[in-house]
Parts: C-alpha cells; structure tokens; sequence
C-alpha cells in the first residue's frame, strides 16, 4: 500500500467531518448600525452530531449565534453558546428564528461584499466559508 495512503486510513474519521452550508448571507444596514444578522442553511451528511462552538472573521470583532425568542408578549435575542447539528439534519438560520449577530464591522459592508467566517467545531477542527451581503 502506498505509503502516504496508510496513515490518512488510521485517523480517525471525525477529522474528515465537515457541515455543508448554503444560502449564507448578510443583511446588510447602514454604516452607523453596529451589527448585522447573519443567515444559512447548515447541513451534517455526517453519521456524528457536530457541534459549532465558536465563530470569527477578520471583518466583524465579533459572531454570536443567537435565536430569537417571546418573552411576555416581546421578542428579544438570546446568545446561544454552541449549536450542535445532529447527524442527517438540517438547522435553517433565517430572519425571526437562529441567526448569527455579526458585531461591530471593521469597514462599512455593502450589498455584494463576500464576507469570509471562521467556524470552530468542538473537535478542534475548523471550516471555512463566504457569506454574500445583500440589501
């Protein structure tokens, strides 16, 4: 067997496992606004729940996930601290449910900008992806 091949075998096979994310975009609000809501669809083709523990991006000081919540008849946000997407299932983040609280732009963002986020896994691995700013 070839030897390069034989040690990609003998990891384990969470190191491979990744979620599949589409329909990622911003919305975005004027310059004087301090954060923006993000929005996607999250998917785990894994056969192992993943669970998404932190984000970051060079553009935002910070990315929260929150959900939107009724309380006494009002509707408030709530910090989610992890987000775990079972195995074979889907999470929808979309405006008046989850979503992402991106904080304090680094730059004004415009309808068109790419916005390149970092998300960090419980094990230890991490996964790239864009969100497109909208109007």
């Amino acid at each position: 067997m070839n030897r390069y091949i034989l040690p990609l075998l003998l990891l384990p096979s969470i190191a491979w496992a990744e979620l599949q994310f589409t329909e990622t975009w911003i919305k975005n609000l004027p310059p004087p606004v301090p954060v923006r809501a993000g929005y996607m669809t999250i998917h785990n083709p894994q056969t192992a729940a993943l669970t998404i523990v932190s984000l970051r991006s060079d553009a935002f000081a910070n990315i929260e996930i929150h959900r939107t919540i009724e309380q006494d008849g009002m509707m408030h946000m709530e910090q989610i601290p992890q987000l775990t997407v079972e195995p074979g299932s889907t999470v929808h983040l979309s405006p008046g449910g989850l979503h992402l609280m991106l904080m304090r732009p680094v730059e004004p963002t415009k309808p068109g900008d790419l916005v390149e986020i970092t998300i960090l896994l419980d094990d230890g691995s991490e996964q790239a992806l864009t969100l497109t700013v909208k109007p």
